[in-house]
């Protein structure tokens, strides 16, 4: 790497050193592992260089999406595209898109695009952050309507998640859509779940 690849590289490195431990991370990776237990694809949009999509380790196709750093490893493809302009594979089992909405200006067109690339989405969004006070946000505040708007309907499911301590931009909403807009989700899944490999402490 150059010295300008190695300082976006290192860029990422600390966004994720900062981050991976969220708690939303941890209900999106718990989603994950319930509604895309039986999954085969996963395709992910506006990664970001952050490598989360290796947690999924038994879905053998996963592709990163990005118009600027899309992560890439021995097991996960890196695509440098646009899914608005740019031809992009289609066909997958789930689709996530984490954080990427509200930085998007054509977000309605941008979102239905992507219940068009797979037959299950799980987005999520920050949820009512004050307009103007986080760099890059187009669209603050977000709530479950205009999140509503921009797909053309409800979700199937969606869920607040609330980190702690954080006294504003704390909350993300995070919700699931389906192809099938009367699909339910609901704890049947639960049990068929792809566990996190526990913790052994000595």
């Amino acid at each position: 790497m150059d010295a300008q690849e190695t300082g976006e590289h290192d860029k990422w490195v600390a966004y994720w050193n900062d981050r991976f431990d969220l708690i939303y991370y941890q209900a999106v990776d718990y989603i994950i592992r319930t509604v895309g237990a039986p999954a085969t694809s996963l395709l992910d949009v506006g990664t970001g260089g952050c490598p989360y999509l290796e947690w999924f380790d038994w879905i053998e196709r996963r592709v990163s999406i990005d118009i600027r750093k899309p992560y890439s490893s021995a097991k996960v493809q890196g695509l440098n595209a646009n899914i608005l302009t740019d031809p992009v594979p289609d066909g997958f089992d789930l689709c996530t898109c984490l954080q990427v909405l509200e930085h998007v200006p054509d977000a309605g067109p941008f979102a239905r695009k992507l219940t068009e690339l797979a037959r299950t989405v799980i987005v999520s969004v920050p949820l009512m952050w004050p307009e103007g006070k986080t760099q890059g946000h187009v669209h603050d505040p977000v709530d479950l309507d205009k999140l509503s708007g921009w797909f053309g309907r409800l979700p199937n499911y969606h869920m607040t998640v609330q980190e702690p301590l954080r006294r504003t931009k704390n909350r993300r909403l995070i919700a699931i859509y389906d192809q099938d807009p009367k699909r339910v989700f609901g704890t049947d899944l639960i049990a068929g779940r792809r566990p996190k490999p526990a913790r052994v402490t000595n």
